[in-house]
């Protein structure tokens, strides 16, 4: 595997950062204000603590999580649309570049640029409640394996898709449901018996939780479990994507 182009196409990825500030860092940030002052403090002075930490601690890694997976999938699916748009992504495809090396370019692209992310909503979270990382090796491992899923994810749904108006779909009525239904504001454990089994077939539940576990060492699940199920569906998705490109489907003129 040749990484010189692999980074190359992840350092233009990355670049989006510094371009377009505002859209990549301030939307997020401005975003978690208001969820913080809404539920961290409105609704969170309340409700006491879960499982002995602030109601505040408690929806902070789902936060950072939420708009990880939010800027992971819309940052490759917007660069897909444009590539395909430009009729650029042709020129990789006759590069000799193989498809894992330009898949891989807009996947840690996009993770990095989700990691910077993360970074940002984590300064700003000091503002509202001072906590300390429990775990930070496994809060960075679960960081690049979930940024990593969502960025294929949109590399996916970018290449099926036929303009920025199928852009809405999947962060709208798939991703934002499932985050909420994953565990941000709430433990399963507040949940009947009913609804917990339901929670489990959640991909997101298994994130959010991993992502709590790393900061506080609590989670509504096993962190291994946490880990085997984020790790299990990045392959699948890698391996998803890579077939679809290999295919050319809508991809080759």
């Amino acid at each position: 595997m040749n990484f010189i182009p692999t980074v190359t196409i992840a350092k233009k990825e990355i670049g989006h950062v510094f371009k377009l500030p505002f859209q990549v860092l301030g939307a997020p940030i401005a975003t978690t204000v208001l969820y913080f002052l809404v539920f961290g403090h409105a609704i969170g002075g309340r409700l006491g603590a879960i499982q002995g930490i602030s109601y505040t601690e408690f929806i902070m890694p789902g936060l950072i999580m939420m708009n990880m997976i939010t800027g992971a999938f819309n940052g490759v699916f917007s660069s897909m649309i444009l590539a395909k748009y430009m009729n650029t992504f042709n020129d990789l495809l006759v590069s000799p570049m193989s498809y894992l090396e330009i898949i891989m370019g807009f996947v840690i692209g996009s993770v990095g640029r989700s990691i910077i992310t993360a970074g940002a909503i984590y300064l700003t979270a000091l503002f509202f409640v001072p906590f300390h990382i429990g775990h930070p090796f496994f809060i960075l491992l679960m960081l690049i394996l979930v940024g990593a899923c969502f960025a294929l994810l949109g590399f996916l749904v970018g290449v099926v898709a036929d303009n920025f108006e199928h852009a809405s779909v999947f962060p709208n009525f798939i991703i934002m449901p499932l985050s909420f239904l994953g565990g941000i504001f709430y433990s399963a454990e507040m949940l009947p018996a009913f609804a917990q089994r339901l929670t489990y077939y959640n991909p997101l539940f298994y994130m959010i939780n991993g992502m709590r576990y790393g900061f506080f060492g609590i989670s509504d699940v096993m962190p291994v479990t946490a880990f085997a199920v984020v790790m299990a569906l990045f392959v699948v998705m890698l391996g998803a994507t890579w077939q679809l490109v290999r295919s050319g489907y809508k991809l080759k003129n």
